[in-house]
């Protein structure tokens, strides 16, 4: 925010049009409804976010989101947070655990993404790019490990099938007929 001379309403603006460009359209119905968009993507022009290339167009015309061009330096900046997120998932997620006498690699991607950065980039979006949540993953990931949580999968299911939300509401005490001893980390 510092660098580009953002407000959180244009910050919260550029992660809603982002979800809008991937299919979300409700969050930027309802953003729209509140907020002004025009101005604030005028702002995001004006400050080099937008590409000042790009046309807004008329008062009373449609918006296609999908047509908005970031610039390619901020969208680096944007998502090196997600980078570093998503690599402190991978290093504080179990590395393998031993099931009836097998060892399993736990921190494996390959099956579902074609990189560490693609996996990377779906945990942040996940998330919707929330340093808080992400943290409360990884106190739930310590507390699984340290409790021998035995609902472990691979990282890619664990990230695409949001089992941190699962492992969360089992730390709370919501989940039933646990056998935390069936399976060992290792």
């Amino acid at each position: 925010m510092d660098e580009y001379k953002i407000n959180p309403n244009e910050l919260f603006a550029i992660k809603i049009i982002l979800l809008a460009q991937d299919g979300e359209y409700e969050y930027l119905q309802k953003f729209a409804k509140i907020f002004p968009l025009r101005t604030i993507l005028e702002s995001l022009q004006s400050n080099g976010i937008i590409l000042k290339s790009w046309k807004l167009p008329k008062e009373g015309s449609k918006l296609d989101v999908e047509d908005i061009p970031f610039n390619q330096n901020f969208l680096k900046k944007f998502y090196r947070s997600a980078f570093e997120m998503g690599e402190e998932l991978f290093y504080t997620y179990p590395q393998s655990a031993i099931i009836q006498g097998t060892v399993y690699n736990l921190r494996s991607v390959s099956k579902r993404f074609d990189s560490l950065e693609q996996a990377f980039q779906r945990y942040a979006k996940n998330i919707k790019n929330n340093p808080e949540l992400h943290q409360q993953i990884i106190d739930d990931i310590k507390w699984g490990i340290e409790t021998q949580y035995n609902g472990f999968t691979t990282l890619d299911r664990f990230i695409i099938d949001r089992g941190y939300e699962s492992l969360h509401a089992i730390r709370l005490g919501e989940g039933s007929n646990l056998n935390l001893e069936a399976t060992q980390l290792i």
